[in-house]
């Protein structure tokens, strides 16, 4: 029987170990669920917190037929602040990885001096090449650490990963300023907006647990991800 608690093991760790202590932990949700399907699980187990200048952070853990499982760390800032976007996923199965590291800008006035000495090294260490996927490069910054379906050192890339955390607070999180105008205030909404509608309309999750759990289920999971000012329509 699942116990409600938070769930800080893996990746997800890594987040609270850096990130923890500024989560509201007294509001915030907890959504689970299960199907079996042909004797295999398919679950998802999702936190969604608040924190300040962040209108959602969500952490979750999935598992898909037994056959693939993984990780998702992702920050989404309130567009009145110049905070950009933590992106994290690590997934797959024992062969072949899916893995995506990103400080995605929500201005383009961002300054990626910080980032760039991190990504040039993981870069090289990972032996990663640029990404080929259209609609990630579309909402992702040039600094982007991507993996698709590849053999990934996965211990490295975690390595990357509390770095680029740990450089997302220091030079982003902590120092960002609340938006002086209407342009910048409109220009942050939309490039948020852009990045939520891009990447739940090419992210398969919605559909695999429609057909695993339901389409109401489904569109629980969706409204909690997506609910926040800049709002996503439900799908039809």
């Amino acid at each position: 029987m699942y116990q409600l608690r938070q769930n800080k093991t893996g990746p997800l760790q890594i987040f609270h170990e850096i990130f923890g202590d500024r989560l509201s932990t007294d509001n915030f949700t907890q959504f689970f669920t299960n199907g079996v399907r042909k004797g295999t699980n398919t679950y998802l187990l999702s936190e969604l917190y608040s924190a300040d200048r962040l209108a959602d952070v969500i952490l979750e853990e999935y598992g898909v037929r037994e056959k693939l499982k993984g990780n998702v760390m992702l920050t989404l800032p309130e567009p009145e602040w110049d905070v950009p976007i933590f992106m994290f996923q690590l997934g797959g199965n024992e062969r072949q990885k899916i893995a995506l590291l990103d400080i995605s800008p929500t201005l383009p006035s961002i300054d990626y001096g910080p980032i760039v000495p991190l990504f040039e090294k993981y870069r090289d260490r990972l032996q990663m090449e640029p990404s080929k996927v259209e609609w990630v490069n579309r909402i992702c910054s040039p600094y982007l650490l991507h993996c698709q379906y590849d053999v990934l050192d996965t211990e490295v890339f975690l390595e990357a990963t509390r770095e680029y955390l740990q450089v997302w607070i220091d030079h982003y999180y902590l120092p960002g300023r609340r938006l002086a105008t209407d342009a910048e205030r409109e220009q942050a909404t939309k490039a948020i907006y852009t990045f939520k509608e891009v990447l739940h309309a090419n992210d398969p999750a919605y559909g695999i647990f429609a057909r695993a759990w339901g389409k109401p289920v489904a569109d629980a999971f969706f409204y909690l991800e997506t609910h926040h000012h800049p709002a996503l329509p439900m799908p039809a």
